[in-house]
């Protein structure tokens, strides 16, 4: 049976056009929050689904948000990444709240004319969203003239494209100057670093709380070297890699600040290797907390590390496009705050 707006409005104590300015997230009329949450309540519990086909007929909307997929067919995406998946379940679990379907869009971000094609003369979705792949400024700007709305998620360029597309990011700065100043507290001082050059937000995070401590920075100590693989098994044998190339160095170091928590796994298998222990002998701190996505580096949860709020991105990626979508909010720029995770590894 097909629940009706009339059914949700005699279940809950309101009228008809009330429960439409609620389920519509019209907020123009004043409704206040206990009833808004009765009237959602209330249409859960019955079942309700929106027509999608009639509320597009009414809004001109499409009621269907894009996801870009920017790599050719066959090579290897970000879906594989624990991390994409998070943002997408945030992105998915929020959009199909407010009636909203999630697709997919395969799009190179760099060519303009198919931005033209597929999301402005087509009209094919409502609005795109990025992720890790930000548009390039000719796309932002052929967006920003069919006002087609766009979110880039973990790519800082609302000011290179002007402000005219949304972006969510975490403080990774924030976070590892925490996670230092922690390991600064504990008595550390010679702290390794080991990552890849494009981290430049944890690079600075560890100059800053270095800095802040007053604790010169050993150039020894600091490993930013290439990978070509980004996925998980590459960068546990990465780190693995500068790990020993710093113990073969004989520079004295008692903590270490990876830049993912698989560098960090890598580091942990090379000083076990070479008999040093985690944490007595040396702490070891990540980045990224995949214990709490699903992949552990190890059989059980060890490592201390940092998480990366990546499902509250992909929520908070969605709100900002429904802003833009629904009310014609000016784009914006999100940070979200990064937490530190006390494990045993430091």
């Amino acid at each position: 049976m097909v629940v009706t707006l009339r059914d949700i409005a005699g279940k809950a104590g309101a009228h008809v056009s009330t429960v439409a300015r609620v389920l519509n997230d019209d907020r123009s009329r004043g409704v206040s929050e206990e009833k808004r949450q009765r009237i959602l309540r209330c249409a859960k519990e019955l079942g309700y689904t929106p027509n999608r086909p009639a509320r597009a007929l009414r809004t001109g909307r499409r009621f269907n948000v894009a996801y870009v997929l920017p790599e050719p067919a066959g090579t290897r995406t970000a879906f594989e990444l624990p991390f994409a998946r998070f943002r997408l379940y945030g992105l998915e679990q929020t959009l199909d709240a407010r009636g909203y379907l999630l697709s997919l869009l395969h799009l190179d971000p760099g060519a303009p004319e198919a931005a033209q094609e597929k999301a402005c003369r087509q009209r094919r979705v409502d609005g795109l969203v990025f992720n890790y792949h930000a548009p390039s400024p000719q796309v932002a700007a052929a967006l920003r003239h069919a006002r087609v709305p766009a979110v880039v998620i973990d790519a800082d360029v609302f000011r290179a494209c002007g402000g005219s597309v949304s972006c969510v990011l975490s403080d990774r700065a924030g976070g590892v100057a925490a996670s230092l100043k922690r390991l600064i507290a504990q008595g550390h001082s010679r702290i390794a670093f080991i990552a890849t050059p494009d981290t430049p937000e944890r690079w600075e995070g560890y100059r800053r709380a270095m800095k802040e401590a007053g604790i010169a920075i050993d150039r020894r100590l600091v490993l930013r070297r290439p990978v070509r693989d980004p996925y998980l098994s590459a960068a546990r044998t990465h780190g693995r890699e500068m790990a020993r190339e710093l113990l073969a160095s004989s520079v004295a170091f008692t903590a270490v600040q990876a830049a993912s928590d698989f560098k960090a796994a890598g580091v942990i298998d090379a000083l076990r290797e070479a008999g040093r222990r985690v944490p007595e002998d040396v702490a070891v701190v990540g980045f990224d907390d995949v214990d709490g996505m699903g992949v552990p580096p190890f059989d059980e949860p060890f490592l201390t590390t940092i998480r990366d709020p990546n499902f509250e991105m992909g929520v908070k990626a969605a709100e900002l496009l429904l802003e833009e979508i629904e009310k014609g909010t000016a784009p914006r720029r999100v940070v979200l705050p990064t937490e530190l995770v006390i494990r045993q590894s430091g």
